[in-house]
Formats: structure tokens, C-alpha cells, sequence
């Protein structure tokens, strides 16, 4: 029996598993081939960026020239610069004539190098252009209103409140009458801020677990309070209200918050401000509103941290016959109607468009980021670049296109869509537009009501990013037999969605990381749990980034190790700039510096670290993984791993995280993987979800606050060294195999003792690709020896 190898392991092992033992010997010898030799399909990639400055034949081949020759396996053709003025430094337009005839030569030339050729989903980052209609859009919900009255017979003849929106795009989406029961009281504070600081959910999250209460992130520093919201009813004598909290900045947020408060007969009203003005303007209001509800419709994506709605009496809450749905009275910006006898708050509703932008692309086709909610707005992106891009490649006999690739979304929230309305019932249930003042902050029926609605709102929202977003992207993809691979929805997470489960979508998904993350981040952990709980074959990672000519191999290979311990399976190096002299004088800047380029000094000693990472993808991609525990971040959005609410014990273990959505649709995998479910106090955890960890804990798999019980398979001595687990078939026999890498540039001694104490164990030289065989005594103890920045693996 014969057969060839190809990048395709996984399906071998499984042929593996049922063939003579002869078919297993071969494919061990096949495996020892790939650890020596790895082929183009499990050596690092790169972002190759262009748009900078002119672009050159000559740089073109000696780009891919350099990236062959330095052990590189492929490469994403991708349009970035960080020019202030990329025409005036000769870059040409997207789409003319000399673009068309670079991207070709770039496939061309990455095909005779034995680069594989993958292109960006996008002009620039991430997904828009000149062709997103403002229809086609990121869009958000914003409201108006005016009071009126009603003496119950005549009908009311009333101009209803003005909204303005960008390029005078105003879609109405319904105008409604809510009765008034004000009694002069305030309830709430709404600002617009300064916004300044890293946001939380913008900052990467990074070891070590289980500690600090207190949230914690790469560049993140808390801000002290505002200030105060504060009353008086004799403009002498004055008391606290709010707290104004500050607002930190992120990727297109949007900066205006509500709080509420307690009903004040206040007569006086001033905001005390503990330091500098951190606000643009602020106003009060007399109506029961949820507090901080922009983030619970979905405007403003930030981790929710309590709930400080007070609990209102009844009057002040929206009762459903309190409530005239009157859209089909309004003509030509005039309500005419009767409307019963009393007050009556005019609510009219809309959507806008948020103004995200794609950027840092060729100038002339930079426009709309494409609506993140909406199949249309994602099929109309993909057909008027990408497909255009391949059809055209393929018209020429450029066939060598293996995939596209997509960028983080950082272009900000959005919370509506044309067919937002028929969204939400066909994935909830139930007709929304009963309740559409809860996207204004208003309470209907009640409190907890409330509550539920904006919870099926955000969880409709989310949803849809994923299947219709990145859903359509994967189906085109498919469509055009070849790959897609996307940060789904991306570290940033600016707009409100699941960063585990919208990662089930895609074929490849991806996580990112540093280079000054030194400890590593998180966002890797996201992407590989999602890899081996929607069973994707390869976990990819955006690497390196922003890798300065300061950086040695040294400082490269320890976050790169790091992100193998965390799960990563595939390396993208982000990025390598085209650089177009063959010979520069110089290191070159594009903007940035982005390093990781051949007119480095550091180029060729660069080179043993591409090697061993091939090495080491060679590996991680065997088999299965093995971690010990699931961490379960609950079932709200937005979610991601947060540092500070993992549960304790976990240092030292392997472990996964997962949402609702994964909890709840891969049980069987769960249930035959993990030795237990950890979670922490204060995350959501919904009714379907509590039914499945009282089944998991009926089948025997625990489900605990702390993973301090938990039995560990492997334990080491030194908190240099961090590892990954998996299990693979080699020589016949299912076995474990281990990577184990010292993160730091000194030498480690470090004792290493598995659970299941083999006899003998093989260890695995990355760097060299010498293997070695090791007794190990009868405890499953050995004494480990790893030079500064080694990485081995070990198997038995």
C-alpha cells in the first residue's frame, strides 16, 4: 500500500488508525521526514504589504526571493501602508493598470518561489470600500422626541423630532407614542465624553490567571472617576447623585453613556469634576431609563461589570397599553392621529450610519466598511473585490490563489441592520417591535423584562456578525475552492459579539499576538479553544506583530513559543513590507517598521527560528488536543477571555475556554475531553446552560470553581517553561505528546514529572531536529535541561 504525503497529516492518522502496522511505520517515517524537511504547507507565512511607495518588479522578486530563501512557506497579498501620503510617494491606484500588473507578478513570482498566495479580503482593513452604498453599511439605532399633548377627540397635528445623519441617511424605523407620567423627578444623566485611555475590550489579555480581581490588560491603566453627579435644592447645600465613571477610548466607539439613578427633586444640578473636564456636554432626565443601557443595546461594546438600574416603582415603567405604535400616522415628517386623552412623549426611532471607514489602504478605493449584520452587505463586498480579483487572476492563468485572509474588525459597533426586525424574530422567536424603546434605554413592563429583551437583542446581534458577516465571507470562499481564514470577530472586539463561538464559521480561525507581549495574550487561547471545540484542523495566529529592528530572534522566538503553549497551530507573520530597491541602503520603514523584512541586519539569523517554528507546526498539528479543563466564560456578549475572571487553580494546566454556544452544541465533545468544567461567581449563565452542566455533572464531569483538584498530566518546576498537550498517533501506538518551551534567554534547570510515569520518554529538538530518547524514572520524574529560549517535544 502506497500513498503521498501532502499537508493533510490529520487525514493520515486517521487512515492510520485502521491500516497494517506497515501503513503505520510509513507514516512514522513520514512524520520523521516532515520534522526534518517540513514542507511549504507548515512554515511560516507573512503579511506582504504594499501601498506604501511605488511598487517595482525588481522588489517584487527579490521580496519573494529573500522570504523563499529564509525558510518562509507563503504569503498574503495584502494593501496596507501607514503613509501620510502614499500618491506623493508614487503608489499607485487600486484597480489600474500597473496594480493589476504587480498583484499578478506577486502571484507569479510566490508561485516559482514555492510560496503559497493568499490575498487580503480587503483594500486595506478590513472589509469596505468605494462600492458599500450607504444602504449596505455599518448602521446604528439613534432616537428623538418631543412631549405633546392630547385632549383625547381632536387629532394631533405635530411635526415629529428632527435626526440628522451622515450623507443625510435617515431610515426611519418606527415612530411611537409613550404615555407621559413625569412628576418633575430626574432619573437619569446622559453624557457625550472625552474618551482617552486603552479600552478594556480593545486590551489584550495576558498570563498570569487566576489572581487579580481587577481587570488587567497590555497597556491598560484604570482612570480615576470623573466625577460626581450632584443635586441641591437651594444651590448651598449640595449631595452626590452618580458617579461619573470614565470612558476609555477604543476603535470606533461610541462615547456617550446613560446613568441611572434613584428619582431627585433636585432644583440645582452640577457636575463636580475631580480633575479635568472629561466631558463634551451632559444632560438630565425625568423618565426611568437602564443604566449604561447604550451598552446593553448594543451601541457601545464594553464587559459588563453589575447592574445599577435602580428598581423603579411601577408608574415610572412603560406599561404596554401605555404604549401607541403610530409609524403608519406619519407623513411627510407630520404626525396626524388621536391619541387618548394626556401627555404623550413622541419617540421617534431611526437608523444612521456609524461612519466606519476601511483604512490604511489604497486611497481610491477606501470607503464604508460593509454592514457587519447583513448577507447583501457581505455578498455585495466579496463580489466587487474579491471575486472581481479572481476572476481576473483566473482570466489570465493565474491559478495559484489559496485563500483569502481577513483582519481584525475594528471599525466600531453597530446595532441595527435593514432587516434587523425580521433578524431577530426568526432567531428569537418573537416580534421585537413591541419593545423597540428599550434600544432608546426606555424600561417596558419591567425592569428584568428588559433586561431579557436587550440580552436577545445583543445575542441577535452577535449572531449575526457571525453567520451573516463572516458566514457569507466562508460560503464565497467555498464557492471558489479555496480557503478562508479570519480574526472572527478579532482581540478588539469594538462590537458586540462572542469571540469563541462566531469562530465556528470559519475554516481557519485566528488570534493574534505581539511583540512586546512578552507574557503572551490570550487572544491566541480564544482562537485554538475554538479550533478544538468546533473541530477545525488548524488554529492560525497573527505573529510577531509590529516587530521593531530592536528586536532580536531572542525576543521573536519567546512570544512565538509562548503562542504555540497557547494553542497556535499556523504563524502569520504581520508583517513584511515590499520594499522596492533589490539592494537597500537601509532598514526600511513603511510608516512602521515592521522588522520582520529582508533589509534587516538580523535577516539570516532569523532564519533557525523560522525553522524551528516550522518544526514545531509540524508537530502541533498531529493528533488531537489534550487539554485538562473548559473554562466557561458564560453565556453574555461580548465576551472574550478576561484575565481577571478565570477561576483560580489553573496555573499549571492545560485548559480551553468556551461560551454558551459551544456548551450547549458540543456536549459530546466536551463531555469525552475535559477532565472538568471550571467557571467563576458573577458570569452569566443561562437556563439551557444550567441544564447542561447538571447533565455534564450527572456523567461525572465536575463542574468546580477552582481547578486546584484537578490532576495534573504534567508538572514542572520552573514558571519558566510553559507547555501544550496533545495526543497523536506514532509508531503504531496512540501517544502524548508535550511541547515545552523556556520562555526566557537564560538557561533553566526544571524537573518535569508526567502523571501516567513512562518508562522511557523521546524528546524532540526543534531548533536542530534531533530526537533523543530519555529514561524516565519509575515516579514519571526526570530532571530537564533547556538552553535560554529552547523548545523541545516530548512523546510517549
Amino acid at each position: 500500500m502506497t500513498f503521498t504525503l501532502r499537508h493533510k497529516l490529520p487525514f493520515v492518522i486517521l487512515v492510520a488508525l485502521y491500516a497494517p502496522f506497515s501503513c503505520l511505520s510509513l507514516y512514522a517515517q513520514a512524520l520523521d521526514g516532515l520534522w526534518k524537511r517540513p514542507t511549504a504547507a507548515y512554515k511560516m507565512k507573512t503579511w506582504w504589504f504594499f501601498g506604501y511607495e511605488k511598487t517595482t518588479d525588481e522588489g517584487i522578486k527579490a521580496d519573494a526571493k529573500a522570504l523563499r530563501d529564509a525558510g518562509f512557506g507563503g504569503v498574503v497579498y495584502y494593501d496596507q501602508n501607514h503613509a501620510r501620503d502614499p500618491e506623493a510617494n508614487g503608489a499607485e491606484d487600486g484597480f489600474s493598470p500597473e496594480w493589476w500588473r504587480h498583484l499578478k507578478l506577486a502571484a507569479t513570482e510566490a508561485k516559482r518561489m514555492g510560496l503559497e498566495f493568499e490575498l487580503n479580503i480587503s483594500n486595506g482593513y478590513v472589509a469596505g470600500g468605494r462600492w458599500i452604498t450607504p444602504r449596505h453599511a455599518m448602521q446604528r439605532v439613534v432616537s428623538a422626541e418631543c412631549v405633546l399633548n392630547s385632549d383625547g377627540v381632536k387629532p394631533v397635528c405635530a411635526e415629529i423630532p428632527a435626526i440628522q445623519g451622515r450623507e443625510d441617511y435617515v431610515e426611519d424605523i418606527a415612530c411611537i407614542a409613550i404615555k407621559c407620567h413625569d412628576d418633575g423627578m430626574m432619573r437619569y444623566v446622559t453624557a457625550s465624553y472625552k474618551a482617552s485611555g486603552k479600552g478594556k475590550n480593545g486590551t489584550m489579555q495576558k498570563p498570569p490567571v487566576g489572581g487579580s480581581t481587577a481587570f488587567q490588560g497590555y497597556g491598560f491603566v484604570e482612570r480615576q472617576d470623573i466625577g460626581v453627579l450632584q443635586a441641591s435644592d437651594d444651590s448651598v447645600t449640595w449631595r452626590d447623585v452618580v458617579p461619573i465613571k470614565p470612558m476609555y477610548a477604543s476603535q470606533g466607539g461610541y462615547f456617550v453613556r446613560t446613568n441611572a439613578f434613584l428619582p431627585d427633586s433636585g432644583k440645582y444640578w452640577r457636575m463636580r469634576y475631580n480633575g479635568e473636564e472629561r466631558l463634551k456636554s451632559w444632560s438630565l432626565g425625568s423618565a426611568a431609563k437602564m443604566d449604561r443601557w447604550e451598552e446593553l443595546a448594543a451601541l457601545h461594546s464594553d464587559f459588563r461589570e453589575g447592574d445599577a438600574t435602580p428598581d423603579y416603582a411601577a408608574q415610572d415603567v412603560i406599561a404596554p397599553e401605555d404604549m401607541v405604535d403610530v409609524t403608519d400616522y406619519v407623513a411627510d415628517g407630520t404626525l396626524r392621529c388621536v391619541l387618548p386623552e394626556g401627555r404623550w412623549r413622541i419617540l421617534r426611532m431611526a437608523a444612521v450610519l456609524t461612519g466606519g471607514k476601511s483604512k490604511h489602504g489604497r486611497s481610491n478605493l477606501l470607503g464604508y466598511e460593509c454592514d457587519k449584520l447583513s448577507k447583501e452587505a457581505a455578498e455585495l463586498h466579496w463580489d466587487s473585490y474579491i471575486q472581481v480579483i479572481l476572476d481576473s487572476l483566473r482570466a489570465d492563468g493565474v491559478d495559484n490563489v489559496a485563500g483569502v485572509t481577513m483582519d481584525s474588525h475594528e471599525a466600531g459597533s453597530q446595532n441595527w441592520t435593514p432587516l434587523m426586525l425580521q433578524e431577530f424574530k426568526a432567531r428569537r422567536g418573537y416580534d421585537m417591535r413591541p419593545f423597540l424603546p428599550v434600544l432608546a434605554g426606555y424600561i417596558v413592563q419591567s425592569k428584568e423584562k428588559t433586561e431579557r429583551v436587550l440580552y436577545d437583542y445583543r445575542m441577535a446581534v452577535s449572531e449575526c456578525v457571525a453567520d451573516n458577516y463572516y458566514g457569507t465571507f466562508q460560503k464565497r470562499a467555498t464557492e471558489n475552492g479555496i480557503r478562508f481564514t479570519a480574526q472572527a470577530i478579532g482581540n478588539a472586539l469594538c462590537i458586540v459579539g462572542d469571540a469563541v463561538a462566531v469562530k465556528k464559521v470559519v475554516e481557519r480561525p485566528q488570534g493574534e499576538f505581539w511583540t512586546y507581549q512578552k507574557e503572551g495574550a490570550f487572544d491566541v487561547r480564544d482562537c485554538s479553544s475554538a479550533a478544538h471545540l468546533y473541530g477545525k484542523p488548524v488554529a492560525s495566529a497573527e505573529a510577531m506583530t509590529d516587530a521593531e529592528y530592536k528586536d532580536s530572534p531572542a525576543d521573536l522566538k519567546r512570544v512565538a513559543d509562548i503562542a504555540f503553549s497557547l494553542g497556535a497551530q499556523e504563524m502569520v507573520v504581520c508583517a513584511t513590507p515590499h520594499i522596492p530597491e533589490v539592494s537597500p541602503s537601509a532598514p526600511y520603514v513603511a510608516g512602521r517598521e515592521y522588522a520582520i523584512n529582508r533589509s534587516n541586519p538580523k535577516w539570516e539569523a532569523m532564519r533557525p527560528l523560522w525553522e524551528a517554528a516550522a518544526r514545531s507546526m509540524v508537530m502541533l498539528r498531529q493528533g488531537e488536543a489534550a487539554p485538562d479543563v473548559l473554562v466557561f466564560l458564560g453565556d453574555d456578549v461580548p465576551v472574550k477571555t478576561l484575565s481577571h475572571r478565570l477561576p483560580k487553580g489553573i496555573d499549571g494546566l492545560d485548559w480551553d475556554v468556551c461560551t454558551g454556544d459551544a456548551l450547549q452544541t458540543r456536549t459530546d465533545y466536551i463531555r469525552r475531553t475535559y477532565k472538568a468544567v471550571l467557571l467563576t461567581d458573577g458570569v452569566f449563565v443561562s437556563e439551557a446552560s444550567r441544564r447542561v452542566l447538571k447533565g455534564l455533572e450527572a456523567d461525572g464531569i465536575p463542574v468546580l470553581r477552582s481547578g486546584e483538584t484537578v490532576r495534573r498530566e504534567i508538572t514542572l518546576t520552573s514558571d519558566a517553561v510553559v507547555h501544550t498537550h496533545r495526543k497523536f498517533v506514532y509508531g503504531g501506538q496512540k501517544r502524548d505528546m508535550f511541547f515545552l518551551a523556556n520562555k526566557e534567554k537564560e538557561a533553566v534547570e526544571c524537573a518535569v514529572r508526567f502523571a501516567s510515569a513512562p518508562e522511557r520518554i523521546t524528546v524532540w529538538h526543534t531548533a536542530t531536529g534531533r530526537k533523543r530518547t530519555v529514561k524516565v524514572s519509575a515516579d514519571g520524574s526526570f530532571a530537564m535541561r533547556l538552553a535560554g529560549n529552547e523548545s523541545v517535544f516530548v512523546s510517549f
